[in-house]
């Protein structure tokens, strides 16, 4: 009797034992699932910055930009000549510029002639440009200037909803990106105007055949398909019978090369690149394979393509070893959306030049978008929401710079 007393108690004592050991690593110890959820995306993170961002990013900068105030000066619509004389010489001005620090000289008196020109200019060619996945006609203007049009697939109201490469592209988001380079102090971007053409009347009787084999005529209504990869008979821009808007894109004569992006996308659902399953460590790799002029060359554009959220950069151009800002016409597709991840370059890797920080502290306060407003006819090709969404977007540029900080103890910038 006294034996199995004490088995009892033993077993008892056991059991308190196991009971208050149990209790104690069950506190102690982290819920895994409570844990999974504490932990912050650099998303997250960077929207917490938000919250709390020093005021000299919300305040107008008092430092003047008379580069800037002498460009949009210069934009301003001008009239010129457009006789084969006067405009060889203009083309030959605009050609003169391109070289491995700008493709346009935004203080010459002669760009808002340039751009009439673009404008205006009689079409005495028309080709197919085969170039890309999207549909483009390539324009040879009177003085012998070739040019890139990428025609208006939609309205300046319309929501592209889904990935942030989804839709056609969108022409408005060239020209827009081409003075917000001049903005940003990137002349990096060739000159895009907007213009008005006639398929019928200004481009059919120039065309070559194979550009003719991809028109027809639909209800009346002068189409064109072209060739490309997503080129097809039964998705043409047609014109109406009236006029077809789109971007003239001035097309500059220079050999560049092309690489693939380390930040490119898998455009596949569900599969994502290195780049988005190792953000922490991917910038180390990248540093390996490519220099560090190149590394501040892609986090300046990346910056550029997340304030008009162009997530579309698979590949990029280079022109003796600089980046050139070409083929951005998939961004202002959602201003309801920003994709933070297109500033993967800049989180990820935490270096900022200088120079391109200054800039962008001399755009606060709704200066960007005040400089935007500037621009001629860029009410009837944005929308309010567009303008209001790329000031937001400045905002959240400084808010990554303030995650570098805080959580990668980096400086906003190199020397």
């Amino acid at each position: 009797m006294i034996r199995q007393k004490r088995i009892f108690l033993l077993a008892l004592g056991f059991l308190l034992l196991f009971l208050i050991t149990t209790n104690y690593v069950w506190i102690a110890l982290p819920n895994n699932e409570n844990e999974v959820k504490k932990v912050q995306s650099i998303e997250e993170k960077i929207y917490s910055e938000m919250k709390k961002l020093p005021d000299i990013y919300k305040f107008k900068s008092i430092i003047s930009d008379r580069g800037t105030d002498i460009f949009l000066k210069n934009i301003r619509d001008v009239e010129s000549a457009l006789d084969e004389k006067s405009l060889k010489e203009l083309w030959r001005e605009a050609n003169s510029w391109v070289s491995k620090t700008q493709l346009v000289n935004a203080s010459s008196p002669n760009l808002g002639k340039i751009q009439f020109a673009l404008k205006h200019a009689k079409i005495i060619k028309a080709d197919v440009d085969t170039r890309g996945t999207q549909l483009k006609i390539l324009l040879t203007l009177q003085g012998n200037q070739l040019v890139v049009f990428k025609p208006k697939w939609y309205d300046k109201t319309k929501i592209v909803e889904g990935p942030v490469y989804a839709g056609k592209d969108r022409h408005a988001s060239e020209i827009l990106g081409f003075y917000l380079s001049l903005i940003l102090k990137k002349p990096l971007c060739p000159i895009s105007v907007e213009r008005q053409i006639s398929l019928k009347n200004d481009v059919l009787p120039v065309a070559t055949k194979s550009l003719l084999e991809t028109s027809y005529i639909r209800n009346n209504n002068t189409c064109v398909y072209g060739k490309c990869f997503f080129c097809k008979e039964t998705d043409p821009v047609c014109d109406n019978n009236l006029y077809l808007s789109g971007a003239v894109i001035f097309n500059f004569n220079a050999t560049l090369a092309t690489h693939r992006s380390p930040w490119q996308r898998t455009y596949k659902k569900g599969k994502k690149a290195l780049w988005q399953v190792f953000p922490e460590s991917y910038c180390k790799t990248v540093k390996e394979r490519i220099s560090e002029k190149r590394l501040h060359d892609l986090i300046d554009i990346s910056i550029f393509d997340f304030l008009i959220q162009n997530g579309d950069r698979h590949h990029y151009e280079t022109l003796d070893d600089t980046v050139l800002w070409l083929d951005n016409g998939k961004g202002l597709g959602n201003p309801n959306t920003h994709h933070i991840d297109i500033l993967a370059p800049l989180y990820q890797c935490c270096i900022l030049r200088r120079e391109t920080w200054k800039t962008l502290l001399k755009l606060t306060g709704g200066t960007i978008r005040e400089h935007l407003e500037m621009i001629p006819g860029v009410k009837a090709m944005v929308t309010e929401d567009h303008l209001r969404a790329i000031e937001q977007r400045l905002l959240i540029v400084f808010a990554t710079t303030e995650y570098c900080r805080h959580f990668k103890q980096s400086e906003h910038y190199l020397t």
